[in-house]
């Protein structure tokens, strides 16, 4: 059985998650970036996923006025469909709860049904549409709202 532990970033993790962030999106955030949330953005919650105590994924979320905001997931590819995701956006919810967030929003490709499945699983529902909002290839992102 694995072992899955979500935790806060560190600015040790951010050359981690500019990597995979690399690997995953066309569009990567940088390191500087990433570094920048992990350790001053005041509005901005970077959470770490090891399994069996390697990096595996990661989240960045901010929140502003009440309202959770996804900006990034991903899963390092070997530990997809072990329920990394699923974990992390668990521990997304309970650091809203105590920031006094009311609700979670996010924009995802139409394409990733893999991800548009974990959201439903989660209670999001599409609320909108956002036609045309990647840049690297013009497809439409769904905008998904889940209240907490």
């Amino acid at each position: 059985m694995s072992s899955l532990v979500i935790r806060k970033a560190l600015a040790s993790d951010a050359a981690g998650i500019a990597e995979l962030e690399k690997a995953t999106f066309p569009l990567p955030w940088s390191e500087e970036a990433l570094l920048y949330d992990i350790g001053e953005n005041k509005l901005a919650t970077v959470l770490v996923a090891e399994l069996d105590g390697s990096f595996a994924g990661y989240a960045d979320i901010w929140v502003v006025a009440g309202e959770g905001q996804l900006n990034n997931i991903a899963v390092c590819e070997y530990a997809r469909g072990q329920h990394v995701g699923l974990g992390i956006m668990k521990e997304l919810f309970a650091e809203l709860e105590k920031a006094g967030a009311t609700e979670m929003s996010l924009e995802v490709r139409e394409s990733n049904e893999a991800a548009i499945g974990l959201y439903r699983k989660l209670g999001f529902e599409e609320v909108g549409r956002r036609e045309g909002y990647y840049l690297d290839n013009g497809e439409t992102a769904l905008i998904m709202r889940k209240e907490l």
